[in-house]
C-alpha cells in the first residue's frame, strides 16, 4: 500500500520496490518521476543512492501489486536490449514457431541485431515488430521503421513516458511514417479498456477504434481486454463490428481508396499495384490477386487501399502467414510453379474448386516474371475465369 508522501527506495537488493532486472541509473534531472502500472502510481526521484537504487516519494495513493511495469521518464538507464527472460522467451518463439516477434522498449534501430542474431543462431528467420514507447524511439523514428519489418504505437508506455496529450500527434506521425516506408503499423493499448469489467465499451472507445481506421492503421490490438478481461469474446466481436462499419463507410470515399497511395517513394514494383489498383476501380473488377515470394508485392497493394478484395498467393508458407497481419489481405499457401501459364492455371483452379468467382467474372493478377525470383514484381494481368 501506497500513500502520498510517502518515501521508498527502488531497485535491487534491500530496496522497498524491487526490480526483476539489475537497473543502471546513469543520470537523473528535476523531472525525474517513476511510474508503476502505465502510470497508475506516480513517484517524485529525490536522490539517486547508488547507479542501482533511487529514493522516490508517492505522489498518489494506490497498492502496488506483483508483476506491474516500471516506467522510468527523464531518466537515463543503461539497460540491455534483452533481459534474460527475453532471450528465454525468443527461444520459446522459435520452438513454437510463431509468425512474428515484437521488441519492447525500443531505442534505435540497432536494437533488431540482437534479436536478428539469436533468430540467425538458430537458422530462422521471422519479421521482428518495433514498439515504440520510448522517447528515444520517437526522435529517431525514420530509421527504425526502415530498419524494424513493422512497428505497433505502444500507447500506455508511450504516454507515461512522453505524457498522454502528446500521444495522438505521435500515433498519426508513426503511421504517415510506416506508410510512407511501407511497413506495417499496429495501434495498441486501451482500445476499449473499459470492457476488461464490462460488456458494452464506451463511446469514446468506440471513436478511438474508427479514428485508427481512419488513419489506415493495418491491425488494431486487444490486450488486457482479452487477457484478463471478463468479456473477451465480446471485445473481439465488437472491435470487428467497427472496423466492418468504419471501412464500410469509407469504402465509397475515391479521396480514401485506391487512387491515392499511401506510400511516397514510387519504383517499379509500387507503380505496377498502383497501376493494378486503379485498373480494379475503374473497370469495376472485385478480386486482385498478388502472386508473391517475399510477400513485398502483396504489402505494396494494399497501401493503395483498394476497394477489390486482395488474395496474396505466395508458395512460401511461412510467408502466408507473415501476410496475415497486413491490411485487406487474404493468404493463400499455393504449391510451386515454373512458369506464368501454369501459375494462371492453377489460380483459376483455385478460385473455381472454393466458388471465389464464377464463369466469365474478372480478376486481375500482379506477379514477378521470371517466375520464382523476389522482388522482380513486372505484370499485370486482367483475366476472364473460364
Amino acid at each position: 500500500k501506497v500513500k502520498k508522501g510517502d518515501l521508498f527506495t527502488i531497485g535491487e537488493g534491500k530496496s522497498d520496490i524491487k526490480t526483476n532486472f539489475t537497473p543502471s541509473f546513469q543520470k537523473i534531472n528535476l523531472k525525474s518521476s517513476v511510474k508503476i502500472d502505465d502510470g497508475k502510481l506516480s513517484f517524485s526521484v529525490c536522490k539517486k543512492n547508488s547507479q542501482k537504487q533511487l529514493q522516490i516519494k508517492s505522489l498518489n495513493d494506490g497498492i502496488i501489486k506483483n508483476g506491474k511495469g516500471i516506467n522510468f521518464p527523464e531518466i537515463k538507464l543503461d539497460t540491455p536490449v534483452l533481459t534474460k527472460k527475453d532471450i528465454k522467451d525468443i527461444k520459446s518463439g522459435i520452438k513454437f514457431d510463431v509468425d512474428w516477434f515484437a521488441l519492447s522498449f525500443v531505442r534505435s534501430k540497432n536494437d533488431i541485431l540482437a534479436v536478428k542474431k539469436i533468430l540467425k543462431d538458430s537458422g530462422r528467420s521471422k519479421p521482428i515488430i518495433a514498439k515504440i514507447e520510448k522517447p528515444e524511439a520517437v526522435k529517431k523514428l525514420a530509421s527504425i521503421i526502415q530498419a524494424f519489418d513493422g512497428v505497433l504505437v505502444a500507447r500506455g508506455d508511450l504516454g507515461v513516458e512522453m505524457g498522454y496529450e502528446k500521444v495522438p500527434t505521435i500515433q498519426k506521425k508513426i503511421t504517415s511514417l510506416c506508410h510512407e516506408y511501407g511497413k506495417p503499423v499496429i495501434l495498441a493499448t486501451q482500445m476499449l479498456e473499459s470492457m476488461i469489467y464490462n460488456d458494452t465499451p464506451t463511446r469514446a472507445e468506440v471513436n478511438d477504434v474508427a479514428v485508427a481506421v481512419n488513419q489506415s492503421c493495418d491491425a488494431v490490438m486487444l490486450s488486457a481486454e482479452t487477457s484478463i478481461g471478463k468479456h473477451p469474446i465480446e471485445s473481439v466481436k465488437i472491435m470487428s463490428s467497427i472496423i466492418s462499419r468504419m471501412e464500410s463507410e469509407i469504402s465509397n470515399d475515391s479521396n480514401y481508396k485506391g487512387l491515392n497511395p499511401l506510400v511516397v517513394k514510387m519504383d517499379t514494383q509500387i507503380s505496377i499495384c498502383h497501376s493494378a489498383a486503379n485498373i480494379a476501380d475503374e473497370l469495376d473488377i472485385k478480386l486482385l490477386i498478388a502472386m508473391t515470394e517475399s510477400g513485398s508485392s502483396a504489402i505494396s497493394i494494399s497501401l493503395f487501399r483498394p476497394k477489390a478484395r486482395i488474395i496474396a498467393m505466395s508458395p512460401n508458407k511461412g510467408m502466408s502467414k507473415k501476410l496475415s497481419l497486413i491490411w485487406g489481405l487474404e493468404t493463400i499457401h499455393v504449391n510451386n510453379f515454373n512458369n506464368t501459364d501454369e501459375m494462371v492455371d492453377m489460380v483459376e483452379k483455385h478460385l473455381r474448386d472454393n466458388k471465389i468467382l464464377k464463369k466469365n467474372d474478372q480478376y486481375i493478377m500482379i506477379a514477378g516474371v521470371p517466375v520464382g525470383v523476389s522482388g522482380t514484381t513486372n505484370l499485370i494481368r486482367v483475366e476472364t475465369l473460364n
